[in-house]
């Protein structure tokens, strides 16, 4: 066995281990959990569901009826589109500031499993996300199609347990239309808890995901394969939560690390990699029909603090990096 299905292997069993050992009372059952992120929006955690988000031992309110949603299976559907003025992976530069960047994504999630003692759900989704590009800001002189610098294919295995703690499963395979960079994948082990249910408006929806190499390397001035770690926190609050717009304006913070070989250059390895973090709006578009799903608009900018190597790498570019964004979001 080689060691990257080893460390898979003791991150995994302890991922199961922590699911039928955390401590906790079975909460009232909600609607179905939030689809598959991909890579880019894994950082930014949902903001949490009022049932979540009850002061524990009080009983819920008794909440007016509502019709049902126009979903009512086991078939979700996520999409949508945006738009950024750099694109950095992990704190890799692929195209750096100048240009802009476009990220279409969708996905088709399948709830397998719900409501089986402390396990909420059980979902399987693919999914694909992609980068296309004009403008300037490319690091290399691409091929044709030059505009479309990447496309990423995933397919994610997650299971929500007593609502509030999320395990996943995802590989993914990371490609370049125009070889920007050369085709790699990773398995991604990921851990997240929405923790409103005792910190209310406090809440820091913590987040942990363990990514493991698994044919080629992101950074290629390494030459070996590695395995990440990246922490991540999404404080937040929603204001005018019974208008029909509520505005929730969150601060994701993420860190990156390398527990070996992620972010190696010249035979040196550096543990730190990268902090991000940066304010985000998000407001749903209400005037379009819940037949039709449901929209959202966001903006916001990221900050990045890079560490020597990846400036190194990333042509001699900044070590803080500002990246502004905004998208269109769509659940069905």
């Amino acid at each position: 066995m080689k060691e990257w299905q080893r460390w898979i292997a003791v991150v995994a069993g302890l991922a199961l281990t922590g699911a039928v050992a955390t401590p906790g009372p079975a909460l009232a059952q909600s609607s179905s959990p939030a689809p598959a992120q991909t890579e880019v929006q894994q950082a930014q955690a949902p903001a949490p569901s009022p049932a979540q988000g009850q002061t524990p031992g009080t009983a819920a309110p008794a909440a007016p009826a509502q019709p049902p949603g126009p979903n009512t299976g086991r078939l979700s559907l996520t999409g949508g589109i945006d738009w950024a003025s750099a694109y950095y992976f992990r704190g890799i530069a692929t195209i750096q500031n100048g240009g802009n960047n476009l990220q279409p994504y969708a996905e088709i999630g399948f709830r397998l499993l719900e409501n089986k003692g402390p396990l909420t759900s059980l979902s399987v989704a693919p999914g694909i996300w992609t980068n296309l590009h004009t403008g300037g800001g490319l690091l290399v002189q691409p091929s044709d199609p030059k505009g479309w610098t990447e496309t990423d294919f995933y397919f994610k295995v997650s299971a929500v347990w007593w609502e509030v703690l999320t395990t996943s499963a995802t590989f993914t395979y990371y490609t370049s239309p125009n070889n920007t960079f050369a085709s790699n994948s990773d398995m991604g082990l990921g851990f997240s808890l929405n923790d409103s249910k005792w910190l209310g408006a406090f809440a820091l929806n913590p987040s942990i995901l363990f990514a493991f190499e698994t044919t080629g390397e992101a950074l290629v001035a390494d030459g070996k394969k590695g395995i990440y770690m990246q922490l991540g926190f999404a404080p937040g609050y929603t204001f005018f939560a019974e208008s029909a717009y509520p505005t929730s304006i969150s601060l994701p913070m993420t860190f990156g690390w390398s527990l070996k070989d992620y972010y190696t250059v010249n035979g040196q390895n550096q543990t730190f990699g990268y902090f991000s973090w940066g304010p985000l709006i998000t407001m749903p578009l209400k005037f379009i029909p819940a037949n039709f799903g449901s929209w959202s608009v966001k903006a916001g900018v990221q900050f990045l603090v890079l560490n020597t190597n990846l400036k190194k790498v990333n042509t001699g570019g900044d070590a803080f990096v500002p990246i502004g964004s905004v998208g269109l979001a769509l659940t069905y």
